[in-house]
Order: C-alpha cells, then sequence, then structure tokens
C-alpha cells in the first residue's frame, strides 16, 4: 500500500509540473484555453470581484473582458489581474461601470464562501482536537469571516478557551459567542 501512495504521489506531482512545461509549448487554441483557465482561476480567487458576473476569452493571447461592475475601481483590478497572467499580452478590458448596478451575489462571492468553509472546518478540528474541550457540544457557523459559536461547555474556562481560539484564527473578523455553562 505504501508502494501505490508513494507512487501516486510521484505521478501527481509530474503531472503538475509537466502540465505548466507542455502549457508553455501549446499554441493557438489549445494555449488560449489553457489562459482563460488561469484568468477565470484568478478572478474567482479574488474577494473584490465576482467574477460570475466577468465573461473572460482569450483570443491570441489577449485576454477580452466583458459584463457589468459596480465600478471603475472594479474595472481596474480586473484588468490589473489580467495582466498579470503570465503568457496574456494584451488586455481589452470591456467591463461595463454602472453604479446603479446591485449584484445580489457579491456578498456570496466563490472565495469568501471558501474562507468561510475552511474557516468553520478548521475550528471544528481544532476544537475537537484540543483536550480541553473534549466533553463541549460546540457548534461552529461562519459568515463573511464572522464565526458564531453556540453550544453547550462545561466550564467558563472551556468557554473562553473556544473564544479565543476563534478570534485568533485566520480570516475570523469577529466572534459572537452564545455558548451556555453547563452548571
Amino acid at each position: 500500500m505504501k508502494f501505490k501512495m508513494n507512487s501516486l504521489a510521484i505521478l501527481t506531482a509530474a503531472t503538475l509540473i509537466s502540465t505548466q512545461v507542455l502549457a508553455n509549448e501549446w499554441q493557438g487554441e489549445a494555449n488560449d484555453a489553457w489562459l482563460d483557465g488561469k484568468l477565470e482561476t484568478a478572478l474567482l480567487l479574488n474577494t473584490q470581484l465576482n467574477n460570475f458576473k466577468i465573461d473572460t476569452d482569450i483570443k491570441s493571447n489577449t485576454a477580452i473582458l466583458t459584463g457589468e461592475v459596480n465600478n471603475e475601481t472594479q474595472k481596474e483590478l480586473a484588468g490589473e489581474i489580467a495582466r498579470n497572467i503570465e503568457g496574456i499580452s494584451t488586455v481589452k478590458n470591456n467591463l461595463t461601470v454602472n453604479a446603479d448596478y446591485r449584484n445580489d451575489d457579491d456578498d456570496a462571492s466563490f472565495s469568501r464562501t471558501w474562507n468561510d468553509m475552511t474557516v468553520t472546518a478548521g475550528l471544528k478540528i481544532e476544537f475537537a482536537t484540543k483536550d480541553e474541550l473534549d466533553d463541549t457540544d460546540i457548534s461552529v457557523s461562519t459568515d463573511n469571516g464572522v464565526v458564531t459559536l453556540k453550544g453547550n461547555v462545561n466550564t467558563e474556562a472551556e468557554k473562553d478557551l473556544a473564544t479565543e481560539m476563534a478570534r485568533g484564527y485566520d480570516k475570523v473578523v469577529e466572534v459572537n459567542d452564545e455558548l451556555v455553562v453547563k452548571n
């Protein structure tokens, strides 16, 4: 079994390394598709933009951005992200700025949702592995970096520990402590 795991790890690493090398050799539509994927990913991971409202197209190493954004800053940011993708030589930023545009999905961007899920999962794991919190029943939820702790703990010390662990966790902006001491 150890041999299979090592082989799998080597195969995965070789694939990731060779994909980048091969991508540098790709030409035409294959290269444009590779660049478009890189640009879509970069926009997806940016917390200031909703990539679902920005359309991208790559033609001969030129990025074409279309769609609608709230302000000039968002337009410039999207263009700058495209310019920073290795392999993109030109950016045609055709994004439309509409001050009245209200994107209902702004608060639910992929990167924010991903960060919230990561914080929730990470805190649950940390609580589960902390000996001092063994006999507690703590529920964790995260929304836009705000962590809410609910449930029962045995002592004030357990309550304080859980709250401080959450406050110190990466990407947490605030902690709502709704924990109840059983006694």
